[in-house]
């Protein structure tokens, strides 16, 4: 399983090298006011934690819709047709425990998401791998593997996102923690170099990132440049009907990030969380208790775009 998941770190390290070529320079508007995606996505229950594939054309998320959480996806047959009916991924991947879905690698081959089964557990909630070899077969994942003790531990770990960044010699693994070490002992923002034996380095805080308070589910733009996160900072507590969408940006690859800054999407005393961006960088997924803009019931997948500025490359 770890020579499988190197050989397919690399593989995804290639695909992000001609992503980024392509969308190197651009430069964006503002966002769109955000529209729940409906059924048969969204439903009574909870769903969160939407990723898109890079063609557009499958949509893998959670939902408990069918008692514990586990991952689902939908499928359309173009991007200007409707989600067909969600499908469960299956017993390979999801358990009797929540199976949070986290991130997919851009070339759809490695699936991140987080877990409290005990089978394998470092304790808490873990982060869980799973790989498949055929990135449009939605039925050949693995059989999952904990990430390890070097990422997880006796706390919760609670998301994780790769970033392949072509200006980087090594890949860095970006996870959520509430490890010794953490601010005020709330889930931080942590990185992790990923060797080339697949190891990976100790962990370092992302410290500009974080606050006192929680920092949880994030999107790593693939040039690395632009991250989109969750916090309760603003409310200055820890409750989950805190949690705004923050984002934050770099010059380089290996330059700290700005101060982040607070969407204006978010909306006061509701959950805004789970945060994904487009393989284009102008579509965003979210997860939202929201229930003024046509929710349906819990949490509900949201989508909202933004425009490339006229006279970006």
């Amino acid at each position: 399983m770890k020579r499988q998941i190197l050989i397919l770190l690399v593989l995804a390290i290639v695909s992000a090298v001609n992503a980024q070529t392509e969308q190197r320079g651009r430069r964006f508007g503002k966002w769109s006011m955000p529209v729940n995606l409906g059924p048969p996505v969204n439903s009574a229950a909870n769903e969160n934690s939407a990723v898109l594939s890079k063609d557009g054309l499958t949509l893998y998320f959670s939902s408990d819709r069918a008692g514990s959480e586990d991952i689902w996806f939908a499928k359309r047959k173009s991007i200007k047709f409707n989600w067909e009916e969600p499908i469960n991924l299956g017993k390979i991947v999801n358990s009797d425990s929540v199976d949070r879905l986290r991130s997919i690698s851009s070339d759809g081959r490695i699936l991140l998401f987080q877990s409290n089964r005990l089978i394998g557990s470092q304790g808490g909630t873990d982060i869980w791998a799973s790989t498949r070899n055929d990135p449009n077969n939605d039925f050949d994942w693995s059989a999952p593997a904990n990430l390890g003790s070097v990422i997880n531990t006796a706390q919760n770990e609670i998301a994780a996102n790769y970033l392949f960044a072509r200006q980087r010699l090594n890949p860095q693994l970006f996870f959520s923690s509430v490890r010794p070490g953490s601010m005020n002992n709330s889930p931080d923002i942590y990185i992790s170099e990923i060797f080339s034996d697949g190891t990976f380095g100790a962990p370092v805080n992302v410290s500009e990132l974080n606050s006192s308070y929680t920092e949880a589910c994030f999107w790593v733009r693939e040039d690395g440049l632009e991250i989109f996160f969750s916090s309760t900072r603003t409310a200055l507590n820890n409750d989950l009907d805190s949690f705004d969408l923050w984002t934050s940006t770099r010059s380089g690859i290996y330059d700290n990030w700005s101060p982040p800054v607070r969407l204006t999407s978010n909306t006061p005393d509701n959950r805004d969380v789970g945060p994904y961006l487009s393989a284009t960088w102008t579509t965003m997924y979210f997860t939202s208790n929201r229930s003024f803009s046509g929710g349906l019931g819990g949490t509900d997948i949201y989508v909202m775009t933004r425009r490339r500025l006229l006279g970006s490359q």
